[in-house]
């Protein structure tokens, strides 16, 4: 078990690597680290989104949350208002600004993924699919 822990570490830190957002022409990523855009993903998805939503999504606390957000609103990526339903609840949501980062970092990470998955042969892009789900599921458990 260690030794196919050991390559299962590994790999992980490889891809992880390889994918990460030094690798990109840092113009692309509007100055913002890996856990910014990961808040910015996930704030994107709802339309009221709190602090307290961001933080568990994330992983992070309450107030990492709220100093990540505090990164992406000096950066005019997102913004803050309390909730319509609940004025005790502040809510994030993307600004046109942070919508549009979104949108260049994912074409950029789909350009990048598309020249990899061009050299691979389709029998193994769906085995690698059906791993990749069967190891994110495994690590929701």
């Amino acid at each position: 078990m260690a030794e196919n822990t050991d390559r299962f570490v590994g790999y992980i830190d490889d891809i992880v690597w390889r994918f990460g957002i030094h690798v990109q022409d840092n113009s692309c990523c509007h100055g913002m680290s890996y856990a910014d855009i990961r808040a910015l993903k996930e704030i994107s998805l709802e339309c009221d989104c709190s602090m307290q939503g961001i933080a568990q999504k994330l992983g992070f606390t309450k107030s990492g949350a709220t100093r990540v957000v505090d990164r992406l609103e000096k950066k005019g990526l997102a913004e803050r208002r309390r909730s319509e339903a609940d004025g005790r609840v502040c809510c994030v949501s993307p600004t046109a600004k942070g919508r549009d980062a979104l949108d260049e970092i994912n074409r950029n990470a789909h350009a990048r993924m598309d020249e990899i998955v061009e050299k691979i042969d389709e029998p193994m892009r769906q085995i690698i699919l059906t791993a990749l789900e069967s190891f994110i599921s495994a690590t929701n458990k």
